[in-house]
């Protein structure tokens, strides 16, 4: 039997290694402008690339306008369809946001808002300001839906000060009384309920069935609202994120891992005002 010879015949000349192919570094001015050519109204844009994106987020940023992330070696056309898509989100969204005295462009500060609004409560009232001579600012109650302001109207960390206090007040109310009609509706009992006002989280529930609620919950759509007090009220039996904890949620939410989704970019709700306390 012939073999054929497989030993390596000795190589005559250099070995060079094959240069690795480089991705052309990441143009944000390019999909910002690609982005903004698809927005409904003319505002400014701003697109980042992050490593661990899954999917195009739109997030309006008071101060900043529209801020993009999307996954590192989106196409281009992948990332304008996701505008498009989402271009009546973006204009009701924007229109809301001016409404409620964000700034319309970066840089500018926040504006005193004319209307307070608790979108998961349909509760509203108007704002008016009236300058006095003393540090600080109050807050009246004027009616159902009117409140006033006085003091010093033109220090806006002081306005928005008093506003926060108030919205953390109702909406704590709001939110304490939606938990108990929600704990009923889904025969899942809790020990308590506390209202906070948390950075990163909505809602968080301990060990023993003490539910935490984070009191900007009041400005998101109630459906949203919901989920969160859905989600915290099945920790009390699950205190885990397990597939038996998501399938209680689903029971009673369903399509709720869609609603997680959209909650995980759900600030943009929360009128621009609130960042002037910082």
């Amino acid at each position: 039997m012939t073999r054929a010879n497989t030993t390596p015949k000795p190589h005559s000349g250099p070995v060079r290694a094959c240069p690795a192919r480089r991705r052309p570094p990441f143009d944000a001015a390019g999909a910002a402008a690609l982005a903004a050519a698809r927005l409904p109204r003319p505002m400014p844009v701003a697109v980042r690339e992050n490593a661990r994106a899954k999917n195009v987020v739109l997030r309006l940023i008071p101060g900043q306008g529209l801020v993009i992330t999307m996954p590192v070696g989106l196409p281009p056309s992948r990332l304008a369809e996701a505008v498009g898509a989402r271009s009546a989100w973006i204009a009701a969204a924007w229109d809301r946001l001016a409404a409620e005295g964000t700034p319309p462009q970066p840089g500018a500060a926040a504006l005193r808002p004319e209307r307070i609004v608790l979108t998961a409560f349909d509760r509203q009232w108007d704002v008016a300001y009236a300058a006095r001579a003393r540090d600080g600012c109050l807050l009246t109650v004027r009616g159902p839906e009117s409140l006033l302001v006085t003091g010093a109207v033109d220090d806006m960390g002081a306005v928005a000060g008093v506003l926060t206090m108030f919205c953390r007040d109702r909406g704590g109310m709001l939110l304490k009384d939606a938990l108990a009609r929600v704990s009923q509706e889904t025969g899942l009992p809790f020990a308590g309920a506390t209202i906070r006002a948390q950075r990163t989280r909505w809602g968080s529930c301990t060990a023993r069935g003490r539910i935490s609620l984070n009191f900007t919950l009041a400005f998101l759509p109630w459906e949203l609202c919901r989920l969160v007090l859905v989600h915290e009220l099945c920790h009390t039996r699950e205190l885990n994120h397990s597939a038996r904890f998501w399938a209680l949620v689903e029971e009673h939410v369903p399509g709720c891992r869609v609603l997680d989704a959209k909650l995980a970019s759900a600030r943009h709700y929360l009128p621009g005002w609130l960042g002037a306390t910082d």
